[in-house]
């Protein structure tokens, strides 16, 4: 049985030293982030957006590296050929994730929490509390007067 030897040195491999004939080596590092111009071509020609893709593009957007045409060309070509349930849950997610988060103390944990309505046409409070609340651990219910 051979023993390694570091390539031109004759010499077995220093520990850790991955760089020699017949060993594995490390993993390639994770491929280069795909700039925004290609993920809207992707997404735009059918493609479907990996959760780094999608990941890269909210932060580009939350950083301000997006430009204005670039964001309005994602999210177009996203309306027309649309997401898969994991790409939508992935942007969910990573929307959430870019911002202020609200955290509510322990003590009000379970605690079940009513919205009054008029039930008015302009009643949109709802469409933004109750995922709010629910994220927080709290149930919601709606009463029109």
């Amino acid at each position: 049985m051979a023993a390694l030897m570091t390539p031109g040195t004759g010499a077995p491999p220093a520990p850790g030293d991955f760089s020699g004939e017949g060993s594995q080596g490390l993993p390639d590092p994770s491929p280069e982030p795909k700039q925004l111009p290609e993920l809207i071509r992707m997404k735009r020609d059918g493609g479907r957006l990996s959760e780094a893709d999608i990941r890269g593009f909210v932060a580009a957007v939350v950083n301000g590296s997006a430009q204005g045409a670039q964001i309005g060309a994602m999210l177009m070509a996203i309306r027309l050929r649309g997401m898969d349930l994991e790409e939508t849950s992935v942007l969910t997610q990573a929307l959430a994730q870019s911002g202020q988060q609200l955290e509510w103390p322990e003590a009000w944990r379970q605690q079940l929490v009513d919205k009054h309505s008029t039930g008015g046409v302009g009643d949109k409070v709802s469409l933004v509390l109750a995922p709010a609340l629910a994220a927080c651990g709290s149930s919601l219910t709606t009463r029109c007067q």
